[in-house]
């Protein structure tokens, strides 16, 4: 990077302090897997609720994605995917310590009617009746997440449509609610996928990347924070 853009970029962020953060997680789990690739996705309790009290101490405010805009500094904790182990290991703590949260569901992963092709097959996903009880949770978000987890950027834009609407639609079938917002799957978007969710009227779209949200940066789709246990 030049010296002219370090400048720009130092500018800019004087000139547009963080707001907040929303951190992507994905599973919970007693003890991390041993392939790297896999422990990526994994965050442990103990390790999730330090870093909750440590960014509590540091003044930050736990809010649900319905609440932004608002005023900071603030944390949205969001979870990707629908395994199982949100609802038994995740939800528990999140209530305990009252923080709100999101999961973005791929439908195909409910009642682990696909497998989790990124896990070896294994049968991780979430059942119907621990969907529908966190949808009766005041503090969880249900979001869209499509059908099969595919890089919709590889994907035509008719392909698109089945995945993101699809999973809209089916989500709401199974928990008989409106569903407003969406996360990408591996991040992966492009033009008609950007046009396709805004046409489908989402208050909100997520990336798996960007780093926190700044003052001035709220237009679709929204960064987010990668939080691993390093």
């Amino acid at each position: 990077m030049s010296i002219a853009s370090k400048i720009t970029r130092k500018i800019y962020k004087l000139t547009h302090p963080v707001e907040g953060e929303i951190w992507m997680l994905h599973r919970v789990v007693e003890r991390q897997s041993e392939a790297e690739e896999q422990r990526e996705l994994e965050v442990t309790p103990q390790w999730l609720e330090r870093e909750i009290n440590d960014y509590k101490q540091k003044g930050y405010r736990f809010v649900s994605l319905d609440e932004l805009p608002c005023r900071g500094p603030w944390v949205v904790v969001t979870f990707d995917d629908g395994y199982r182990d949100n609802y038994t290991l995740a939800y528990p703590l999140l209530k305990r310590l009252g923080v709100p949260f999101t999961i973005y569901v791929t439908t195909g992963l409910i009642d682990n009617k696909m497998e989790a092709w990124w896990y070896a097959g294994q049968a991780l996903g979430m059942s119907l009746d621990e969907l529908r009880a966190l949808a009766a949770e005041p503090l969880c978000t249900l979001g869209a997440h499509t059908v099969s987890h595919p890089k919709l950027n590889t994907l035509s834009r008719e392909q698109q449509q089945a995945e993101i609407e699809g999973s809209k639609r089916k989500l709401e079938a199974m928990i008989g609610r409106e569903v407003e917002h969406f996360s990408f799957p591996h991040g992966a978007h492009n033009r008609d996928t950007l046009d396709i969710c805004n046409s489908l009227n989402l208050k909100t779209t997520v990336k798996s990347w960007g780093g926190p949200l700044r003052r001035g940066e709220w237009p679709n789709p929204l960064p987010r924070i990668d939080k691993q246990q390093l």
